[in-house]
């Protein structure tokens, strides 16, 4: 199709497959019903109305939940009276100062720091597309989102965690600190974040706010 022809389609009345770009008519979906791409099964359009507000509380309680799982102790190691805790950043710390530069900065980047903006992101987008607000760059944050949904590895992080504590139980008293507790619970809301998020939704509605700017 040329960009002429491009130009001249109305894209309230036409929609797009992300996957595959099929163009097909844009029909309203009925609620508890979802609409897929008759081509590929891309789901296109889902029943998650509320997808705004749960977003945005995620985000918030995932904000919450980033600083006692990165400020408080992940595990506390207890052997021959010598007791011994460190946080996810003074793991990060060691393995930088005993030459593991890679898999420090691995861990750094995919535990703490992509984390941490992909909250900030989803947290000022879910804001605005909530109460309507027709900020700058909400495209740019929604593309920015997708991109680093695939980069965060707080699950990785997690099962290292557990084998960690297998290997060592034998060997120390191995005690769970706070900052373990509160890496799971930050766990469990960015998947829930994730399987929320409407992308269909999202989309809508920065095309409608990006009309105002």
């Amino acid at each position: 199709m040329s960009d002429t022809e491009m130009s001249t389609i109305d894209h309230n009345k036409v929609l797009v497959c992300p996957a595959c770009d099929l163009l097909m008519e844009n029909r309203a979906v009925p609620n508890r019903h979802e609409a897929e791409c008759p081509r590929c099964q891309t789901v296109l359009i889902s029943s998650r109305h509320h997808t705004f507000e749960w977003t945005l509380a995620l985000a918030i309680a995932g904000l919450i939940l980033f600083f006692p799982a990165n400020l408080f102790p992940i595990l506390s190691l207890k052997a021959l009276g010598l007791v011994q805790s460190e946080t996810i950043f003074e793991s990060v710390a060691a393995m930088y100062s005993n030459g593991l530069y890679v898999v420090a900065g691995l861990v750094l980047f995919s535990a703490i720091i992509i984390p941490f903006i992909k909250l900030v992101l989803m947290a000022y987008l879910s804001t605005c597309l909530l109460f309507h607000y027709p900020a700058p760059f909400l495209a740019w944050t929604m593309r920015g989102y997708q991109q680093l949904d695939s980069w965060g590895m707080l699950e990785i992080y997690m099962l290292g965690v557990l084998v960690s504590i297998i290997k060592l139980i034998d060997v120390a008293a191995v005690t769970p600190g706070i900052g373990l507790y509160s890496l799971a619970a930050l766990i469990i809301v960015t998947l829930l974040t994730s399987t929320q998020l409407d992308s269909y939704r999202f989309w809508r509605r920065i095309e409608q706010l990006e009309r105002r700017l």
